[in-house]
């Protein structure tokens, strides 16, 4: 008697086998996808800090908030942070000009903040006194893979 097909056990272990390889391969490409977020986030905020470094070497004063590093021209009265004017003669923006999306375009948000739309004063904290840039803290709980809490890079 010829058979054309298979049989049930056949079916049931080729299932088995398929199940078993997509618990293994499935949990290492959600790694890669939160590792390839770390990665962008970590160099957003490398780029932020970079900005606000090269305003604060220009102008001698930290920019008042952040999407002033992406402005090309300075209204009249313009105060940093430390409620000092910012020299004209000095300044040459914009100091972060890269494509995105963003409320404030050229200032890279946070993969990570799940607000909806995610905005540049929801992704950074900012002291505008001292130039430090954080991501914000109010996305609790997210660590990094070596446990470091973001609101600590």
């Amino acid at each position: 008697m010829n058979r054309s097909g298979f049989t049930l056990i056949e079916l049931l272990i080729v299932i088995v086998i398929i199940a078993i390889l997509a618990l293994i391969v499935i949990p290492r490409l959600m790694s890669a996808t939160r590792k390839a977020r770390e990665v962008s986030m970590r160099r957003n905020l490398i780029l932020v800090r970079q900005a606000v470094q090269r305003f604060q070497a220009d102008t001698g004063v930290y920019p008042a908030t952040l999407p002033d590093l992406v402005t090309y021209g300075i209204p009249n009265g313009w105060i940093d942070g430390a409620a000092a004017p910012v020299p004209l003669t000095t300044f040459k923006g914009p100091y972060l000009v890269i494509s995105g999306y963003s409320d404030y375009p050229g200032i890279p948000l946070n993969p990570f903040d799940t607000n909806a739309p995610p905005t540049v004063a929801t992704s950074w904290d900012y002291d505008p006194s001292t130039g430090s840039v954080y991501v914000d803290s109010t996305i609790v709980g997210i660590t990094v893979q070596d446990n470091t809490p973001y609101a600590q890079l």
